[in-house]
């Protein structure tokens, strides 16, 4: 069987679905109404479907991985589900990682710091907010539709519910300090996770210790404040 060549007909293939999703529902909402729809219900209609794009985000990033494998790219996707909160909280914490995990990051490289994130994105969707995906999705779906925009991480810090999301998460570990239960959780899902990337089995300096966890959950909620006031200097997450 022949490989799938890279090229525009995906874009055209993406705005082909698209399309018949818009026409599909123009086609039942102009039945249910008689035939015809006014200038208002085509601007309703048109609303609903914008407001349909978090929901139909699967799709697109489908679609995005397709020109990616036809293309043979291989850049991360920063904003995909299972890569966006990862991505954010780096970029709220990354002094506080390298301050805090000195020894991997000098030993191990960039490649440990991404693990880490990716495996503290972890825990924070299993054990504080099940639904983080979903609202930093949706904030990221209505920053993109913003008209001319060309979309960064400091973009979405700049939004204020991309910060309510994460300040939800973070907030945790602000009061009154983690507790140890949370650090030898963290501590302990971080090790399992990253351990599991490397195929490393027993002791390796791959693996974090609890004082480590402890000096970086300190030091993160203080970062996530400086790097939100500096973003978004009338936040109200603002460093106090």
């Amino acid at each position: 069987m022949s490989a799938e060549l890279p090229g525009p007909h995906h874009c055209i293939g993406t705005a082909r679905a698209v399309n018949e999703v818009v026409f599909r529902t123009l086609r039942t909402r102009c039945a249910a109404a008689g035939g015809s729809l006014s200038l208002q219900e085509i601007e309703t209609i048109y609303s609903k479907i914008i407001e349909s794009f978090s929901s139909g985000f699967d799709l697109f990033e489908l679609r995005h991985h397709r020109c990616m494998d036809v293309s043979s790219g291989t850049a991360v996707m920063p904003f995909a589900r299972d890569k966006i909160l990862a991505t954010l909280l780096h970029a709220c914490s990354d002094k506080a990682a390298h301050a805090a995990f000195s020894l991997q990051v000098d030993l191990l490289g960039t490649g440990w710091i991404d693990q880490f994130f990716d495996s503290l994105a972890h825990y924070i969707r299993q054990h504080i907010q099940a639904d983080i995906n979903e609202r930093l999705i949706q904030a990221y779906v209505d920053t993109a539709a913003i008209p001319g925009i060309k979309l960064t991480v400091d973009d979405l810090l700049k939004q204020k519910s991309i910060q309510s999301a994460l300040f939800d998460c973070v907030s945790l570990f602000e009061m009154s300090g983690a507790p140890h239960s949370i650090i030898k959780n963290v501590c302990d899902d971080v090790n399992k996770w990253v351990a599991g990337q490397r195929a490393v089995d027993g002791p390796n300096v791959c693996k974090i210790t609890e004082e480590q966890t402890r000096q970086f959950l300190d030091l993160l909620p203080r970062e996530f404040r400086v790097t939100i006031s500096v973003k978004s200097p009338d936040t109200s997450f603002a460093a106090v």
